[in-house]
C-alpha cells in the first residue's frame, strides 16, 4: 500500500487524518436498498461485482435529477456492469420520492437517505464506501452523461490501464466549459495538464481511492474536489483524457443554485488551494512539474480575481481581504521564477499583487480593456501530401468577440514574413466566444520556399483597424511538431515557439 497522502484545507487545519471512511462514519436514516458489500469489496475478486460505480450526491435537485437518471438508464452498457448509488442528502423538493421510485424501476440502483450534511464530500466518502465496481465515478446530480459514456470509460481505462479518465466534457444551458482539454485523447496526460481540471466527473480506479485512503474532505471547503483530486492525480500511475465526442454534459442550473456559483471567503478559498500546493511541493515532482503545476493553479485561482470588470466591482476591504490572502500564497508558492513562467497579462497582475497595489491592479485592468491577443502552440503533423497541419490555442481580452487570426512566420533577421490563414476549429466554436483552437496549414511548397535562418511564430489581427499581434508561446506539455534534416522546431529560452531551417 502507497504511504497515505494527507491534504488539509484551512477549515481542517489541525493534527488528525480525515475520518476513516467505513459504515460507521454514515449513519442512516433509511436505505431503499442496502448493499451486502464492505467499503474494500473491491479487494475481493467476485464475478458479480460490477465494472463501475456512478456515485451521485443529491439535494434539492429537481427538475434536473430526473435527467440525469434518464442520462443512466440509457447507457449502452449493460446493466448488470454498472451501479447507480444516490446519495440523498435531506431533499425537501420530491426528489427523495423520484429516487425510491427510479430505484424500485431499476435494479442496479441504491438510494441512501440521510439528514442534510450541507455540502458534497460526505455523501461521496459514502459512495466510495458503499459500492464495488472496479472503477467509480462521480456525477453531479443537475448534470447528464452520454450514452455511451460508462462503456468507453471502462473500455480505456482496462486497455490502457488508467488510474483516471477525463472524459470529454461541454457546458450547457450557458455553463462555459475550456474546450482545448478534452479535444483529443492522451493516454499520458501529464501533470501541469491534469491540475487544469480539478471538478469530480472522472472515472476513477477504486484501488487507487482505497488503497491511498483518498477521500473528500468532510467539512463544508472551498475547493473540496481539488483536494481530493490532487491526491488522486499525484498517486496515479496513469492519467488519461478520452477526448473527441462529449461524454458529459455540465449544467448550468437556472436556480443558480450550482455549489461553484456561490461567493466564497479570500482567506478559506486561498486556504485550500495552499493546502493542494502542499502536496504538489511535497510530492517531490522534476522540478520543471513542480513549477508549472504552481504557475498553472495561481493563474487560474488567484489571478482570475484581478480580470477587467472584476476586481473592481469589490469593496475596499474585499479587496484588500484578498491581496492579504493571495501576498501570504505567493510568500510560500510563487517565487520569481515561478512567476516568470505566466504569460502577459497574468505576470503583470502578479508583480502587482505581490507588492498588494490595488490601485496600480485596478489601472492594469482598465488598461486590459484594449484589444490583446494571446497564443499558444497545441500541436501539429504531418499530412501526406507533403504539408503541415499546425493548431494554435488563442484567446483574446476585451470587449470584442474572437476576431479572424492570421499565423505570421517571421525571420529573426527581419527580412521575411510569411502569413497563413489559421480558421477556427468548428467542433468548439459555440463552446467559449473569447477563445479557441485554431487551425492552420503550412503548405509543402510554402515549406519549402522558407529561407533558412529562425522564423518566429506569431498570431496577428486587426481590430478596429488597430493591429494585434502577439508571440506563440511554446506548448506546455504537448509535443513539438515532427522535424528533419531541414526543419526544427523548437521551444525558445523566453518560452516562445520558433523553427529553424537549416540550408
Amino acid at each position: 500500500m502507497a504511504p497515505q497522502l494527507v491534504l488539509y484545507a484551512a477549515a481542517i487545519i489541525g493534527a488528525r487524518d480525515f475520518p476513516c471512511a467505513g459504515p460507521q462514519a454514515f449513519p442512516l436514516l433509511r436505505s431503499t436498498k442496502i448493499m451486502p458489500h464492505g467499503p474494500h469489496a473491491d479487494t475481493i475478486s467476485s464475478d458479480d461485482a460490477p465494472a463501475v460505480s456512478v456515485v451521485v450526491p443529491v439535494f434539492n435537485a429537481m427538475p434536473y435529477l430526473r435527467e440525469l437518471l434518464d442520462s443512466l438508464a440509457a447507457q449502452d452498457l449493460e446493466a448488470s456492469a454498472f451501479e447507480v448509488f444516490l446519495v440523498d442528502d435531506g431533499s425537501t423538493d420530491g426528489g427523495s420520492e423520484y429516487m425510491d421510485d427510479f430505484a424500485t424501476r431499476h435494479p442496479n440502483v441504491t438510494v441512501h437517505h440521510q439528514e442534510n450534511h450541507g455540502w458534497p464530500g460526505q455523501p461521496r466518502n459514502l459512495g466510495i464506501a458503499s459500492t464495488t465496481g472496479r472503477y467509480v465515478f462521480f456525477a453531479d446530480a443537475d448534470d447528464v452523461l452520454a450514452p455511451q459514456a460508462l462503456r468507453e470509460l471502462v473500455a480505456f481505462a482496462d486497455i490502457h490501464g488508467s488510474d483516471v479518465v477525463i472524459p470529454s466534457m461541454a457546458g450547457t444551458h450557458g455553463r462555459v466549459v475550456p474546450p482545448w482539454l478534452y479535444i483529443k485523447t492522451d493516454v499520458d496526460v501529464a501533470l501541469p495538464k491534469a491540475f487544469k481540471t480539478l471538478a469530480p466527473q472522472k472515472l476513477y480506479r477504486r484501488s487507487l481511492l482505497v488503497d491511498n485512503d483518498i477521500l473528500f474532505p468532510l467539512e463544508k471547503v472551498r475547493l473540496e474536489d481539488g483536494i481530493f483530486n490532487a491526491q488522486a492525480y499525484l498517486l496515479a500511475k496513469r492519467i488519461s483524457v478520452l477526448g473527441g465526442e462529449t461524454l458529459y454534459f455540465l449544467r448550468n442550473r437556472d436556480d443558480g443554485q450550482n455549489i461553484s456559483s456561490g461567493g466564497f471567503d479570500p482567506a478559506g478559498y486561498t486556504g485550500s488551494l495552499a493546502s493542494i500546493c502542499d502536496a504538489v511541493v511535497a510530492a517531490s515532482l522534476a522540478p520543471d512539474v513542480t513549477a508549472d503545476v504552481l504557475a498553472g493553479l495561481y493563474r487560474r485561482k488567484c489571478l482570475k480575481i484581478y480580470t477587467p470588470g472584476r476586481f473592481e466591482r469589490y469593496s475596499e476591504k474585499r479587496r484588500q481581504a484578498w491581496l492579504e490572502a493571495h501576498g501570504a500564497f505567493i510568500e510560500r508558492f510563487i517565487p520569481e521564477s515561478v512567476e516568470n513562467r505566466l504569460a502577459e497579462p497574468y505576470k503583470s497582475r502578479s508583480a502587482l499583487v505581490r507588492r498588494k497595489d490595488a490601485e496600480a491592479l485596478l489601472d492594469l485592468g482598465r488598461n486590459e480593456e484594449d484589444p490583446r491577443v494571446t497564443a499558444a502552440f497545441w500541436g501539429g503533423r504531418p499530412l501526406e501530401d507533403g504539408s503541415l497541419e499546425l493548431f494554435f490555442e488563442a484567446s483574446v481580452v476585451g470587449r470584442f468577440e474572437m476576431p479572424s487570426l492570421v499565423c505570421e512566420l517571421r525571420h529573426r533577421d527581419g527580412n521575411g514574413l510569411m502569413a497563413v490563414p489559421v480558421k477556427r476549429d468548428q467542433r468548439i466554436q459555440t463552446v467559449y466566444s473569447k477563445a479557441g483552437l485554431f487551425r492552420g496549414i503550412l503548405t509543402a511548397q510554402a515549406l519549402n520556399d522558407l529561407r533558412a535562418g529562425t522564423h518566429d511564430f506569431f498570431l496577428a489581427t486587426y481590430i478596429d483597424r488597430k493591429y494585434i499581434t502577439s508571440r506563440v508561446r511554446r506548448p506546455e506539455s504537448s509535443g513539438l511538431p515532427i522535424t528533419d534534416s531541414r526543419m526544427h522546431f523548437y521551444g525558445t529560452g523566453q518560452g516562445n515557439f520558433s523553427l529553424s531551417v537549416a540550408n
